[in-house]
């Protein structure tokens, strides 16, 4: 199934006031290792295309600022933290990497726990097809388990993702805490879902701003250097932790 014929018929199936598209922001720049970010859901009250708005002008500052930031650990693996990213480098960036949204109906600024379960319990089968057809090599779940809501990663586990080992965790290389993750089973290759934070994140640890993003960025090169060194020829093993 292509994008097109998949999203024709959530929008069938489903009655949205403000049906969300996402997926593959650029597929011409979409390099391995395939990087999925998965978000909740977006502020947004219209029908909107966000690979359209990331290819063409990187979308809202903040969000894919540090989205765009992350894609750089990921890819290439600069130790220098781009403490200042123009539009340009962060649509250049987001071309790179498949987004998407578990809600696909927009939604207002501050997510609503039960709703986003309700979607994800009831259209779980739409939620993998597309994240197959993204064929990911690694994902990044931004959105932790907070009062009310369900973090992203324990959504897909629970209610998405058909095959997937226990939980695992390792040690942040920065902040007094461990990340979990888990492998999942994804177009037949062992694929990586990290448990991170959400980009729009504001305080950790008592840390805000740069001195938040840069640390979560050098905590991304440490997720390129456990997961991602042997992802272009789709050979991750459980055992490179």
């Amino acid at each position: 199934m292509s994008f097109d014929a998949l999203f024709a018929k959530w929008k069938a199936t489903y009655n949205f006031y403000a049906f969300i598209r996402d997926g593959i922001v650029d597929p011409e720049y979409y390099e391995k290792p395939h990087i999925l970010f998965i978000l909740r859901d977006m502020n947004c009250q219209t029908e909107r295309n966000l690979c359209d708005d990331l290819a063409n002008d990187g979308s809202g500052w903040k969000t894919w600022n540090n989205v765009g930031k992350w894609t750089k650990a990921l890819l290439d693996g600069d130790l220098e933290y781009p403490k200042k990213m123009s539009t340009e480098e962060r649509v250049k960036q987001l071309r790179r990497i498949a987004v998407m949204n578990l809600k696909k109906e927009g939604g207002v600024s501050r997510t609503a726990g039960k709703e986003l379960m309700e979607a994800v319990q009831a259209q779980h089968e739409m939620i993998y097809e597309e994240i197959c057809l993204c064929d990911p090599s690694i994902i990044i779940c931004c959105g932790l388990t907070s009062p009310g809501i369900t973090g992203n990663a324990t959504l897909l586990k629970d209610y998405v993702l058909p095959l997937s080992t226990e939980w695992m965790s390792f040690r942040s290389e920065v902040f007094n805490r461990d990340w979990w993750y888990y492998f999942t089973e994804i177009n037949e290759k062992q694929i990586p879902v990290i448990n991170f934070c959400h980009p729009q994140v504001t305080n950790l640890e008592n840390l805000r701003g740069h001195d938040l993003f840069e640390p979560l960025y050098r905590d991304m090169l440490h997720i390129r250097k456990l997961f991602l060194k042997n992802a272009s020829e789709g050979d991750q093993k459980n055992d490179e932790i």
